[in-house]
């Protein structure tokens, strides 16, 4: 699919992701040292949703020095990320492939857990403290599904990967509070089943149990937990457009802060998308039009049915761009309050400008992977598409020309490559992965956060979606596997210490670095607001 619009700053699926199965989640074997017996992931589900499957990314080999039972032990402390204190008596939650394991930290925020050898997502679950993590940014825009409603967002979580024993995997957690209220029709009438979501203008955190989105209830309640902050609201529903003045609300930690949302009718477009021959053409973008092109502004669901909703009174143009197709044709709605509009957008059929497979190092085709394209010549365009289930692509209504395009797949790593519209036959392949070594200074024992930045091959920026990681540190020493091979950036953060770190990768091979930790700080990891790219 293609893009008249480049959308800067959004970032691929996330880098490390396993898909959960239905297995009932383990308990864990210890219980801190707070003498809390440990809680079952199935005591936790009110809480927050639970999912359970098999991991599906590779492990690093970092050592395998296991106890008796086969089990790694882990420990360390719940620490608020603002002012530096241990926070005791909380959940600490590892999440992997089994479902989630818990123990309680004691009294003074220390805990220890013993799991199976594997990868985890770490986080806190408590009323008082909330994980806090800055998610990928989605391809498309859109509401989350209802059933999503208080399922944990893995991309929000720390990634930890325990091959061995691990010490001093500090959890930072911050403070937050609620916001509250009552979503109400123009005639004070409980709005039910109305998604409300919290957001912020410039920032992208989120709680890691997804507490920022909730579903009124029969009497159009709803309840947000959420971080220190300046929020906003809206909501979705759908016999309704938005809300009317919806405003800011600005949230202290332990404050509760009561918020009435009145909705509006304005106008909402629903309707179908479909192929030349009929059948449902699902799983794209809905994109609107503008003075110089178009850009997405919403998702085509997989049975092909879409909802565009505005509360202005103006003329909307409304196109289809599913993934791998051509565009529909535009249409106009004349919007204004009340107006409500069925549409069916059908894609032309047409063969693409550009097409061709992409494979992996190892020449396996790669499913599901997003690629960019940025002109080289006058009257190019930016765009994006995705492989499809064979690794097979296509580029659709691409001007003749030079176009540089880059693609990154999880795991697989990434390619920077030129190529000409139009073109059939192309085939593309992943660079590969590499393995990050280095050594520490300012502690021998411990972890530290490692946030990716970039990833550039030959000059050309390549966007990536690494997962944040928890690096174990163990004389010194550390290893990360599995990062692309290409010129990497990422900031190292240790207590109140944050290093910026540069390398280059190559496949299947290790690159040396040091992290100095000693000395003046470049910058601190205190600010929960930084964005995170």
């Amino acid at each position: 699919m293609q893009r008249r619009w480049k959308l800067a700053g959004i970032a691929v699926a996330a880098g490390i992701v396993w898909w959960m199965s239905g297995s009932e989640p383990a308990e864990s074997k210890l219980d801190g040292n707070s003498g809390v017996p440990s809680r079952t992931a199935n005591e936790l589900r009110r809480f927050g949703g639970i999912r359970t499957g098999n991991a599906g990314f590779r492990i690093g080999t970092i050592g395998t020095e296991l106890r008796d039972s086969g089990l790694v032990q882990i420990t360390g402390s719940v620490v608020d990320r603002l002012s530096k204190d241990h926070v005791g008596e909380v959940e600490v939650v590892f999440r992997g492939p089994a479902g989630e394991q818990s123990t309680m930290a004691g009294a003074d925020g220390s805990y220890r857990i013993e799991l199976e050898p594997g990868a985890y997502r770490a986080f806190v679950r408590d009323e008082s403290v909330l994980t806090i993590g800055f998610p990928v940014e989605e391809r498309l825009p859109g509401f989350p599904d209802l059933d999503a409603i208080g399922a944990p967002d893995e991309t929000a979580m720390p990634l930890v990967i325990a091959q061995r024993d691990l010490e001093d995997v500090d959890l930072f957690v911050l403070r937050g509070g609620v916001i509250y209220g009552r979503v109400r029709d123009a005639a004070n009438r409980p709005v039910v089943h109305a998604m409300v979501r919290a957001f912020q203008s410039e920032k992208r955190m989120r709680p890691a149990l997804g507490s920022d989105v909730a579903e009124t209830d029969a009497d159009g309640n709803y309840e947000l937990r959420l971080p220190a902050g300046e929020w906003w609201l809206e909501i979705n529903h759908p016999r309704y457009a938005g809300v009317e003045e919806a405003g800011s609300a600005m949230l202290a930690a332990g404050d509760k802060v009561e918020r009435t949302l009145t909705v509006v009718a304005g106008c909402v477009i629903t309707g179908r998308v479909v192929a030349a021959s009929g059948a449902p053409a699902g799983d794209g973008a809905l994109e609107l039009g503008f003075d110089g092109g178009f850009a997405p502004t919403g998702r085509i669901l997989a049975d092909g049915t879409f909802r565009y909703t505005t509360t202005g009174e103006q003329q909307i143009r409304l196109r289809a761009w599913p993934w791998k197709s051509p565009p529909s044709p535009e249409q106009r709605f004349e919007c204004r309050e009340g107006a409500r509009f069925a549409a069916t957008f059908q894609i032309p059929s047409r063969g693409p400008d550009i097409g061709g497979t992409l494979v992996d190092e190892r020449g396996q085709p790669v499913p599901m992977a997003f690629f960019d394209l940025e002109p080289l010549d006058a009257g190019g365009l930016s765009q994006q598409e995705r492989s499809g289930a064979d690794g097979t692509w296509g580029v659709f209504a691409m001007p003749a020309g030079r176009y540089q395009l880059t693609a990154y797949a999880p795991g697989r790593g990434v390619i920077s490559t030129e190529v000409t519209s139009p073109s059939s036959g192309v085939r593309l392949q992943l660079g590969g992965t590499g393995t990050l070594e280095g050594t520490v200074k300012g502690f021998t024992t411990g972890s530290f956060e490692l946030v990716f930045t970039g990833c550039s091959v030959d000059g050309d920026r390549i966007k990536i979606s690494e997962a944040a990681r928890l690096v174990s540190v163990r004389d010194g020493k550390f290893t990360v596997d599995g990062l692309p091979a290409c010129d990497l950036t990422a900031r190292a953060k240790w207590r109140d210490n944050v290093r910026g770190l540069a390398a280059t990768l190559t496949p299947n091979a290790r690159t040396l670095v040091v992290v100095d930790f000693e000395g003046l700080a470049l910058g601190s990891d205190a600010d929960p607001d930084e964005h995170e790219p």
